[in-house]
Order: structure tokens, then C-alpha cells, then sequence
């Protein structure tokens, strides 16, 4: 019997998952933290709503990882000067550095999970995810 689609993608994602977290915690990040730094790097003084959309998570999931951020000094809040009940999440150089080795990270991971693949292969795979993403959620992916 042939596996189910679903099934495949859901190892996929495990296993990609296993191997990008055993090494979290040297970076000082913990799950669901690498994206939401990823989201607040590339746009600057950002609220908390736009980050709950971009990252595909609750407004609430997404406060609770910026106090785990902000606690060890990878973002800081300033409240926003239209809106007083609205908090601009900035990156901090901690926040940044952590990050970037993350991403190295995530390379190299990215290299094993790809090899044997040729260019024109994962092109393709990654436009195909895109558009599966796009399915599923009704949005694009930056």
C-alpha cells in the first residue's frame, strides 16, 4: 500500500523539525522563536498582530514568544507613539546575531535535506510547497 500524502509530508516536517531543533538551544532560541525573529529583522518596529499573521500564529502565541525574546534580550518593545495601547517590536544586536547563526544552521540542514537533488528539482519542490502554502492558507509566502 502506498503512503498516504499527508503521511509523507508530515514525516518530512518531523524530521526536518528533529534535525533544526537538537542544536537549538546553543543558539539561545527555542521553538517558534527563529521565525518570528526572521518576521521582526525584516520589518523594523513591527506590532504584535503583524507578527501573529505573518508567522501563522494566535495573537497570544506570539506574545508569549516575544516576552521569551525580550526576557533574554533578543528584541525590545517601545510602545507606539499613535497608539498607546501598541507595542513596536524592534531586534536587538543579541537578536541578530543569534539569528544569523540559526540561519547558518538551517543551510546546512537545508544541504542534507536537499542532497541528490539537482537545481532545477528544487526549484521546482520549493515552487510546488509555495503553492501548497498558498492552498491551504490563502496567502503567499514573503
Amino acid at each position: 500500500m502506498k503512503t498516504p500524502f499527508h503521511i509523507v509530508i508530515f514525516k518530512a516536517d518531523q524530521a526536518l523539525r528533529k534535525q533544526l531543533g537538537k542544536d537549538m538551544k546553543e543558539y539561545g532560541l527555542f521553538p517558534g522563536q527563529p521565525k518570528v525573529l526572521r518576521w521582526i529583522i525584516n520589518h523594523e518596529n513591527c506590532k504584535l498582530k503583524d507578527i501573529a499573521d505573518a508567522c501563522d500564529i494566535e495573537c497570544a502565541t506570539a506574545s508569549k514568544i516575544i516576552d521569551g525574546l525580550a526576557a533574554n534580550d533578543m528584541v525590545k518593545r517601545q510602545v507606539d507613539a499613535n497608539n498607546k495601547r501598541a507595542l513596536r517590536i524592534q531586534i536587538t544586536p543579541k537578536g541578530e546575531r543569534s539569528l544569523m547563526t540559526w540561519n547558518t544552521h538551517c543551510l546546512d540542514v537545508e544541504k542534507i535535506a536537499l542532497q541528490g537533488f539537482s537545481k532545477q528539482e528544487r526549484d521546482t519542490f520549493l515552487a510546488y510547497l509555495e503553492r501548497m502554502y498558498q492552498n491551504v492558507s490563502g496567502k503567499t509566502i514573503e
